[in-house]
This record gives structure tokens, C-alpha cells and sequence, in this order.
């Protein structure tokens, strides 16, 4: 039986869990992403020797003291240079090649009409770093732009952290991605979409072959992989079912810190700790897994130093519509969030844990805490979005039928560079949204009755998008109207 703790509970104790430390070295080619495990240092100084910083002539600057737009002065002793080129150590000063009169290509005399200064136009030794000074400081994770600056300092190997997770599929019922299913059988997707998401952190990941639900397999499968990473991840068997044999497998070789959580979807979640190792038990629906891994073994992998190369962003917003939700649990909610009329608004999707296009139509998740039962239309929420902050600004909210009409839309759009995304809701609860700037436009039926200041543009398969005439000047939905309009 599932004794059932807090969200904040169970990531209070992943993030209790003391890090596994583990190191190696790394070529640069292959840097991107990872984080430094020991400060990087110049090998030497760039540049090694003064260079010229422009194409011109190096002089003795206290020769061109006298020169003067009046009294333009000769010079024989110079050396022409361009950029980049060594300069010799007799000479302070480059002269640009535009300010000098000279003829043939190795002049023998120049002509100057201004006193050069003392080291204009020179790089001087270790201008961009010295030898033996800090390039990336211990904990940062390195950028694939960083790479050239090490390349150029002379480090070809950094000692990074390696951080390697085993990610384990269980269920009989369970078939290679390509196959087609038949009654009964299930893609195995979880364990894809998974290491997708981790390997952002710059961890490595190991996907394992499908285990059968049988218990000795499983936890087989999981010693191999507990000697071969540092966390274990193992997807499905975490309920109570009769074939769900996760929790005994880790209480047998470890011990269980808790075994279900009071948040929707993913309540069967767990984790367990094996020779100082976490185990984590994942729910078997996606939407399920995706929000084990996002509210609990990220912030596990955030407390050890690890984070994503793009992190999620809190905005503030209205909500477009009701999200309901047992007031014993943390719900997390997905949602379609964009900018209509210059706030930013957030659509309900459909409350189904086991839909994974929810995951796919939407942008956000709204979570509703433990002891509400419902955000209604218009309430002040706040938004968790999973795309680029600015894609907001070209994100279009429809309301109504997510229908074939729609998709064309959708594709067309996505041409264009912009977002369509859908709420689902009846024609009376879309129209209200409507009246109150909570979307865009709604797709319903042609016989719908169009109220004063209402407007209409037909699409495909007898439907039509209804707008506010009033917004029809709205970036977004302007851009609506002309993808509706083309062919």
C-alpha cells in the first residue's frame, strides 16, 4: 500500500541525497555541455608577442612628434605590417595605412601629418588573457561558443563532472518504436522522451533493453545498471498492481524513501536509494513520467549542479478558462499560453493524464496547489512556460473544435513562423472567452450565431473562425486572418 507525502516532501528528500561525484577528461570537440570539474586556465598569453591591430606602418613614435597637417614629416625607419603581424620590439606605435602617403608597394619613405601615440594600434602581449589566468571557473557549464576562446588558449582537454544516468523500460506489453501495435501492446516511448529531456543537463544517458514484468528480470536488469551509472531510472511497475514489482526490487536491494506523492498525474511516483545511488520509480502513463522527472528528479539534479540548457519561465497570466482539480493533490495542469491583446492568457487542455498530445498542443503547465479545488476564468495565475519567452509573441490562441480545419492552420502557420495552439471548450464557453479577449478567435460550426461586433472568416470542413471585430488590428490574430485567407 502507497503511504502518500507531499510534493515538497519527496523533493526535499531527492534533494537529500548527497551527489555522486565523478570526473573525467574530455576532448574540447566534445566540451559543449558539459560542466567543469576543475577552473581552466590560459596556457599562455594571447597574444604571445605585441601584433598590429590594423594594416599600416610601425614606427618610433618619438620620430613623429613634429608632423602636423602645416609640417607633414618623412620617415625611413618604419616597418610595413598588417594586421596581426609581429611587431618588432624597436617600434611603439602602428600608423593606419590610410593616414600615410607613400608610394609603391615597399615604400622607402613615408609621409605622416600627425604625431602618432605610443602604443595605438598595437596588441599588446596578453591583451586578451595572460598565461596562467582564468578562462572558465570550476561549475560552469561550457558553452559551445566558449570552445574556440579554450582552443585559442591552448587547452585541448578539460576535466569535466560525468554525471551517468540508466534509464530502464518494464512491461511485457511493450514494442521498439516503429512498430505498429496491436490490441494489447505499448510503444516504448517513455524511456526516449526521458533521455531526450536529461541528456539537456549534459548528463550521459544509457537507455536499457525492455525488462518483462517479472521480478527477478527486473531487478537484474537494475543491479547491471546500478553498477554502471550513478542515478536509475526505472519507467513503469510503479503502481500496485499485480505485475507492479518496482518498490519490492528497491526495498530488497536498498531502501524505499517513499513510494506515492500527492500530485496529479503521477501520484504512484517513488524513490530509493542502493549503495548510496537514487532509484527512481516512474509512473507508466508519459504525462505521467514527464512530471516525475520535471518536479522531483530535476530538482535532485539541480541541487547536484546540474541544469538544462534552457530552463523554464514563470509569467504571469489570466486564466482563459476553469482548471479543476482534487483539492488533496498537487495538480499540474497543462495549458496553452499566449499574448491576446497585450496580457498573456492561459488555456485549459483536456484533463486526461494518459493524452499525450496534451504535452504536445500545449506550452505551459499551471499548477494548482494542494487544497484548491478550482481556478476559475479570470483569476491571476501564474504560468509555467516550456518554450522561448518570445515565442509567446507569436503564439495564437483558438478556442472551440481542435478540428482537420485547424491543423491546416497549424501547418500553415508554423510556415510562417508562428504558434497556433487550442483550448478545448464548448461553442457557449468558447464565445465567452471570446467577449472577454481570452483567445484570439473560436473555430465552431457555420451555423453559429454571430452577436453585434462578431465577424466571421469560413475555413474548411463547414466551419468557420469568429473574431472580434474590434481586434482585428492584434498582431496575432491579424496574422490569423491572413493564414484563413490563403490558399
Amino acid at each position: 500500500m502507497m503511504n502518500k507525502i507531499t510534493v515538497s516532501a519527496a523533493v526535499e528528500i531527492a534533494e537529500s541525497i548527497k551527489p555522486v561525484k565523478l570526473e573525467h577528461t574530455v576532448n574540447i570537440e566534445n566540451a559543449a555541455g558539459h560542466i567543469l570539474a576543475k577552473s581552466v586556465y590560459a596556457k599562455y598569453s594571447v597574444p604571445i608577442a605585441p601584433l598590429s591591430a590594423m594594416d599600416g606602418f610601425s614606427v618610433i613614435t618619438s620620430q613623429t612628434t613634429s608632423a602636423s597637417a602645416e609640417n607633414k614629416i618623412t620617415l625611413t625607419d618604419f616597418k610595413r605590417v598588417n594586421t596581426g603581424n609581429a611587431i618588432d620590439v624597436k617600434y611603439d606605435a602602428v600608423i593606419k595605412v590610410e593616414d600615410v602617403e607613400f608610394t609603391g608597394e615597399k615604400p622607402e619613405t613615408i609621409t605622416i601629418s600627425e604625431p602618432a601615440e605610443k602604443g595605438s594600434n598595437i596588441r599588446i602581449t596578453g591583451e586578451d588573457i595572460s598565461e596562467g589566468r582564468l578562462i572558465l571557473a570550476e561549475g560552469t557549464k561550457i558553452r559551445p561558443f566558449d570552445i574556440g576562446a579554450i582552443a585559442a588558449y591552448g587547452v585541448t582537454e578539460v576535466f569535466v563532472k560525468s554525471l551517468k544516468i540508466g534509464v530502464i523500460p518494464t512491461g511485457t506489453e511493450l514494442i521498439t518504436a516503429g512498430q505498429t501495435p496491436k490490441a494489447g501492446d505499448v510503444v516504448e516511448s517513455n524511456t526516449i522522451m526521458i533521455a531526450a529531456y536529461l541528456k539537456e543537463f549534459g548528463a550521459d544517458i544509457r537507455r536499457y533493453a525492455p525488462v518483462d514484468d517479472e521480478k527477478n528480470a527486473i531487478a537484474a536488469s537494475l543491479k547491471k545498471a546500478l553498477a554502471e551509472n550513478d542515478i536509475v531510472l526505472i519507467s513503469a511497475g510503479s503502481s500496485m498492481g499485480s505485475k507492479d514489482f518496482t518498490s519490492s526490487v528497491i526495498e530488497e536491494l536498498g531502501e524505499l524513501k517513499f513510494h506515492g506523492v500527492f500530485m496529479k498525474p503521477a501520484k504512484p511516483s517513488m524513490l530509493g536509494v542502493i549503495n548510496g545511488k537514487p532509484v527512481f520509480g516512474l509512473p507508466g502513463f508519459p504525462l505521467s513520467a514527464q512530471t516525475t522527472i520535471r518536479e522531483i528528479v530535476t530538482p535532485l539534479l539541480n541541487k547536484w549542479g546540474w541544469f538544462r540548457y534552457t530552463e523554464s519561465v514563470d509569467v504571469p497570466a489570466v486564466s482563459g478558462g476553469n482548471f479543476k482539480s482534487d483539492s488533496e493533490l498537487d495538480e499540474f495542469s497543462f495549458a496553452a499560453v499566449g499574448n491576446v491583446n497585450e496580457k498573456y492568457v492561459a488555456l485549459p487542455q483536456l484533463r486526461a493524464s494518459s493524452v499525450q498530445m496534451n504535452g504536445i498542443r500545449a506550452n505551459a503547465i499551471v499548477r494548482i496547489s494542494r487544497g484548491i479545488k478550482k481556478i476559475n476564468a479570470g483569476d491571476e495565475i501564474t504560468a509555467v512556460i516550456n518554450v522561448p519567452l518570445a515565442d509567446l509573441e507569436k503564439t495564437i490562441l483558438i478556442a472551440g473544435r481542435n478540428s482537420a480545419a485547424v491543423e491546416k492552420l497549424v501547418e500553415k502557420a508554423a510556415l510562417a513562423g508562428f504558434s497556433i495552439r487550442c483550448g478545448a471548450f464548448d461553442e457557449t464557453a468558447a464565445a465567452e472567452l471570446l467577449e472577454k479577449k481570452y483567445c484570439h478567435a473560436v473555430c465552431t460550426s457555420k451555423d453559429f450565431i454571430l452577436p453585434d461586433g462578431i465577424k466571421s472568416v469560413k475555413i474548411p470542413e463547414d466551419e468557420i473562425l469568429v473574431f472580434r471585430e474590434d481586434m482585428e488590428i492584434e498582431p496575432r490574430l491579424s496574422a490569423l486572418l491572413t493564414f484563413a485567407g490563403s490558399e
